[in-house]
């Protein structure tokens, strides 16, 4: 078994767990991880803000995660009061996949603190979440202006 496969395995066994032993609570769990995730991010110094439009928003995040791995596409859209930022063929796309075969919602992109982080930085201002929508294909952000 390949080393990707066996952290595919282990990452759907986990979320897995998470839903069935957390329910709702599993969201938390998952954004605490992003969150130590971001962390490591940045203690590796893997991101670097290059500008403070969509379009170098998008760059920004997907030589970040390219650097973590594969990825296809990384897409920004900046509206008056919102940016929405679209992961096409995320690394968790398998894990995703199979957990949706399985029944079970991947509760949250492990990209999504990365995601809100680089749309601050990029646009100076202080942003919040709005949305998440994952499918089998790409996770979906709407970022929302705070200020």
């Amino acid at each position: 078994m390949s080393k990707e496969r066996v952290y595919k395995a282990f990452i759907v066994g986990l979320q897995e767990a998470l839903f069935e032993t957390h329910g709702e609570m599993a969201l938390a769990l998952n954004r605490i991880a992003g969150r130590a995730m971001m962390k490591y991010i940045k203690d590796e110094e893997l991101l670097e803000i290059t500008g403070d439009t969509a379009n170098s928003l998008a760059h920004d995040v997907k030589k970040t995660i390219e650097s973590l791995g594969d990825i296809g596409d990384v897409l920004a859209e900046e509206k008056k009061n919102t940016v929405e930022l679209r992961i096409v063929e995320c690394p968790f796309s398998d894990v995703k996949r199979e957990l949706l075969k399985r029944d079970k919602v991947p509760v949250v992109c492990p990209f999504a603190s990365l995601v809100l982080k680089a749309t601050e930085e990029t646009f100076g201002v202080r942003m919040r979440t709005a949305s998440i929508d994952i499918d089998e294909e790409e996770c979906r952000f709407v970022m929302e202006r705070l200020e």
